[in-house]
């Protein structure tokens, strides 16, 4: 997968974000294997303690071919869930896309990342019936520093069901794989990475489905979940106006390394 260069509309916050990765857990908490930052999006608002919303240039933003913004005003917890938000218009070959992202204010290393999410579809409501529409990016991911520190679970709205794995070590040096997965627009999933020193292991659903070797970062990095807008014949598909597209979350979880 050729992937667009991602840039985080802010990155002032290596200074003030807590380094997860921090000191070593205790014997017992690893033994234990509690999650160490754990999220379930139950509250009326986002928890602005912990995670921000990120506005402005969105990624897949081309000049002349499409205006992608991210708002603040697309991010919500209504339906008991994180959900996210994406609308597109198409005025000549010009689309605007105006998606939603928010991204932890603590960064993470090692250790086990798991996301419950629904693929990005036309479905209002977590359990309502819709699909994937062309022109749709669903990712839930690591990232610091233009990629310097990467990893992804990524899906397109043109292939809804081939769910995409990456990890970059900076924009020249990355390892991809996919998987298939049919109906991921239409429920919901566990997205599991395990990620160490020698290797990041994705897993769908508890079952292990890529290893990657190559290209392992090792920089702290900060959870980010987006869903942005394309208008395009390769990555991610041309814009579908008039279909607002919702990605749901209902949990997040880290645990670091023994």
């Amino acid at each position: 997968m050729k992937k667009l260069q991602y840039v985080l509309p802010v990155l002032l916050f290596l200074g003030a974000a807590t380094l997860a990765q921090g000191p070593a857990p205790s014997r017992d908490q690893a033994r234990s294997a509690a999650p160490l930052f754990h999220e379930t999006f139950s509250g009326r608002s986002l928890d602005k303690t912990k995670w921000f919303i990120d506005t402005g240039k969105a990624p897949g933003n081309i000049a002349g071919v499409n205006t992608g913004t991210l708002s603040a005003e697309h991010v919500d917890l209504s339906t008991g869930m994180l959900r996210l938000k994406l609308t597109q218009s198409v005025s000549g070959g010009l689309a605007t896309s105006t998606g939603a992202e928010i991204r932890s204010k603590q960064l993470f290393g090692y250790g086990t990342y798991v996301w419950v999410a629904r693929a990005a579809s036309t479905s209002d409501t977590p359990s309502g019936a819709g699909s994937a529409v062309s022109g749709t990016v669903t990712d839930v991911f690591t990232f610091v520093n233009d990629s310097e520190t990467e990893i992804d679970f990524e899906y397109q709205g043109q292939s809804p069901s081939t769910l995409e794995m990456t990890n970059y070590l900076t924009t020249s040096h990355s390892q991809s794989s996919s998987a298939a997965v049919p109906g991921a627009d239409g429920g919901f999933h566990e997205y599991k990475f395990v990620w160490s020193p020698a290797k990041i292991e994705f897993y769908l659903d508890g079952t292990l489905v890529s290893t990657h070797t190559e290209h392992i970062p090792s920089a702290p990095a900060a959870v980010l979940i987006n869903l942005w807008g394309t208008n395009s014949t390769s990555f991610g598909g041309v814009a579908t106006p008039g279909e607002p597209t919702y990605l749901y979350v209902s949990s997040f979880a880290f645990t670091p390394s023994d």
